[in-house]
């Protein structure tokens, strides 16, 4: 058994976190105030091999495997959960692609790797997100073309995506076998966005998307009619453990800070580091922190080996999440008012990591999940 990344992952690591702590880190209170992520801020990402790693190379991209891309987004994480986000959903939308026509791939894939192409996927709506089924945004087909109508909220980078991949309904009353996916560039006539303002996560952007009889071609459809539900649940596997290690990424930044902190801070005459209160607190959230991340890449290594890991994708998702949110919670507890104010990064990153705990799935849809591969569909709650 091997528990340390490859020599080239190594480096890798070490690359982007010197790019994080230079270009990233100093602005970290400035950037995550920002309503929307710069496209200087992408291409310069895209500029040093993050937004395209996993891409093949024949369409620009590094050809990088799932762990090498789990390192990416923890790094980023470090510097704000936002940062790790966008990476993640880049990457979603990569795995949208890869269902749909040799075509659409070359349309977008190298601008995605020069980060000239801002992409979201489209599949939650206000009324419904773990329940992926009972979606309401249709695509009624008239020849060779498809009308969309329907909204779609929220939607990471909504308001500043060229792209979007939509999941709607092609056949309502089919549940699950009526979805259908489609490519859909956001200034057709008919598509309109609304900016949500969310407590944390400011640089994502967040949005609502209409769609009033939003006219698209065939060629828009990503893989076959009815299959769509197939092509997200696989992609929101991989997805699933980028939002876990974006947190955790987070969650290692606010304990270094913590460290720090409780090794100067002095009361009633030694470091608070020298009482158990605070340094029992801290040797257990580095000690969760570092289960999380094993589990994470763990699920990431079974991916790059063809294996299924649907249920370590959950596990990774439902578990990481809550231990950096207790953990960043300690942190600025620990930092007393002064990790309460905004001099400081740990209350911004508390409220994104508190929005970790329902995107791309909350907790008990993670647990449901971890249930049907543990116990089999037979005896979940749901039937």
């Amino acid at each position: 058994m091997e528990f340390s990344f490859t020599e080239e992952q190594e480096m890798f690591r070490t690359q982007v976190r010197r790019f994080v702590q230079k270009e990233l880190a100093p602005w970290e209170r400035e950037r995550a105030k920002q309503e929307k992520y710069s496209r200087e801020l992408i291409k310069r990402l895209a500029e040093v091999g993050i937004m395209g790693l996993i891409i093949p190379p024949e369409y620009g991209g590094g050809g990088g495997d799932f762990v090498s891309l789990g390192i990416a987004v923890e790094e980023l994480g470090r510097s704000g959960i936002s940062d790790g986000h966008l990476l993640a959903s880049y990457n979603f939308f990569y795995f949208l692609l890869k269902n749909g026509s040799e075509e659409q791939r070359r349309k977008y894939l190298p601008l995605m790797c020069k980060g000239e192409c801002v992409c979201c996927p489209c599949m939650t709506e206000p009324h419904c997100g773990s329940d992926a089924a009972a979606i309401r945004t249709t695509a009624a087909r008239e020849g060779n073309h498809y009308i969309l109508n329907g909204e779609k909220a929220p939607v990471t980078v909504g308001m500043i995506a060229d792209v979007a991949g939509i999941f709607v309904k092609t056949d309502p009353k089919a549940g699950a076998k009526g979805i259908t996916c489609f490519v859909v560039p956001l200034d057709l006539p008919g598509v309109s966005r609304s900016p949500l303002n969310y407590t944390g996560w400011k640089p994502l952007a967040e949005a609502s998307i209409f769609f009033d009889n939003v006219r698209i071609s065939e060629e828009h459809r990503i893989g076959e009619e009815g299959k769509g539900f197939y092509i997200v649940m696989s992609s929101f596997d991989f997805a699933r453990i980028c939002v876990a290690l974006s947190a955790l990424g987070s969650a290692q930044a606010s304990l270094e800070d913590a460290i720090a902190y409780a090794k100067e801070r002095v009361a009633f005459g030694r470091p608070i580091a020298k009482f158990e209160a605070v340094a029992f607190k801290i040797a257990e959230h580095v000690t969760r922190v570092e289960a999380a991340r094993l589990l994470c890449y763990k699920a990431l290594w079974l991916g790059d080996q063809g294996l299924p890991y649907v249920k370590e994708s959950a596990m990774s998702k439902w578990f990481g999440v809550v231990v950096a949110v207790n953990a960043i919670h300690d942190a600025l507890l620990i930092h007393g008012h002064v990790g309460y104010s905004e001099e400081h990064s740990l209350e911004q990153r508390l409220r994104d990591a508190i929005g970790c705990e329902f995107g791309d799935g909350t907790a008990e849809a993670m647990k449901t999940i971890i249930c049907r591969e543990v116990l089999g569909r037979e005896f979940l709650p749901l039937t």
